[in-house]
């Protein structure tokens, strides 16, 4: 019969394989997780997308102040609209064509 000392080093060595072999599949299933959570994400940003209020196109009319223009819409009226402020305001002339936020017509 074999020595305990062997057998225990012998069961050692087994459970230090297994726990390896345990701790490479748990990696590969943290990169898989990681990766699905990427693509929910997009997915979910996608969808949001498709569900947000759209937009309408219009023209420059005239710039009243630095920050105020009147738009005409294509299937309508004129309105007197501002600018967002990361945009270069300068780039705005008559004849442009613009999309407005349909919820707040800036």
């Amino acid at each position: 019969m074999a020595d305990p000392r062997d057998k225990a080093l012998q069961d050692y060595r087994k459970k230090l394989l297994e726990n390896k072999e345990i701790d490479g599949r748990l990696k590969e299933l943290r990169e898989q997780l990681k990766e699905l959570t990427k693509q929910y994400e997009k997915s979910e940003n996608d969808l949001k997308a498709l569900q947000s209020v759209g937009q309408i196109v219009g023209e420059v009319l005239k710039q009243l102040t630095e920050e105020k223009f009147i738009v005409k819409v294509t299937n309508g009226p004129r309105y007197v609209v501002g600018c967002r402020r990361q945009l270069d305001k300068s780039k705005l002339k008559p004849g442009t064509r613009v999309a407005l936020d349909m919820t707040t017509l800036s």
